[in-house]
């Protein structure tokens, strides 16, 4: 943990050192020019430094870890740790751009289609775990979470998967080996627990909870705060009505998420 420590505020060195490189501009441009270009220059600067940092470090795998006593879990922090950090300072402004926003996410490992689009304040913290497809959109808020704590000590590391022209709401949260079907739609504030899948033209409402494990088939229809419990299969079709909350599958124990 000593280590860790010390590479975080390394880490931190190691952004800021990047982020000052074009303040070296100075003497040619004088105060004003210098500030100015140092304020457009700094996010490309910064991603640079980062971006190699992160590109040169041991791929982080999907599993169950120890914190941080198994070698993955170790992984997983150093990996993570470049693109959480570069994105908390830079993208509440830059990321109004979306060609820089592509740019950014792709140079940290997230694989993007063709006109997908979050928000400056969408939460993706390791994107080298997420795939997004062609014209899905991630609201306000949203929190792609490819890892957790279900207990103390006790690591849980997975992709996530979104297909094309997916709508996922503002304030919506997604655990780890979440994987959401092609035109699939999310109202707001949907959550939805570790290894959910969930099929293609899926329709869930606003402030659902799906936990652990789940499995939705194609076509349902899930509506306003429902809650599905850890293990649930929902068949292709099938319309749940709003506020329904589904009794637990019989059988086998299913660790719920803290979705």
């Amino acid at each position: 943990m000593i280590v860790l420590d010390l590479l975080w505020w390394l880490g931190w060195a190691w952004l800021a050192a990047w982020a000052a490189l074009p303040l070296l501009l100075l003497p040619w441009l004088g105060p004003v020019g210098g500030i100015v270009a140092w304020a457009v220059l700094a996010p490309w600067s910064a991603l640079v430094g980062m971006a190699g940092m992160h590109r040169l470090l041991p791929r982080s795998e999907p599993g169950r870890f120890r914190l941080f006593a198994d070698p993955g879990a170790v992984r997983w922090a150093l990996k993570g740790w470049a693109p959480s950090a570069y994105l908390a300072v830079f993208q509440p402004v830059f990321f109004m751009s979306e060609g820089f926003q592509r740019l950014v996410l792709r140079a940290f490992g997230a694989r993007l289609g063709a006109g997908a689009l979050v928000t400056s304040r969408t939460v993706i913290r390791e994107p080298h775990h997420v795939q997004i497809g062609a014209a899905s959109l991630l609201g306000e808020f949203v929190h792609l979470a490819p890892a957790y704590q279900p207990r103390p000590k006790l690591l849980v590391v997975g992709d996530i998967v979104i297909g094309d022209e997916v709508l996922i709401g503002a304030h919506s949260v997604l655990a780890p080996g979440a994987w959401v079907g092609h035109r699939s739609i999310l109202e707001h504030a949907v959550s939805i627990g570790a290894h959910v899948v969930i099929g293609n033209d899926v329709h869930i409402g606003g402030g659902s909870t799906l936990y652990t494990g789940v499995r939705v088939g194609d076509r349902a229809v899930i509506g306003k705060a429902c809650v599905i419990p850890a293990g649930t299969v929902i068949p292709a079709g099938a319309v749940i009505p709003d506020g329904s909350v589904l009794p637990a599958p019989r059988a086998g124990r299913h660790e719920r998420s803290s979705a």
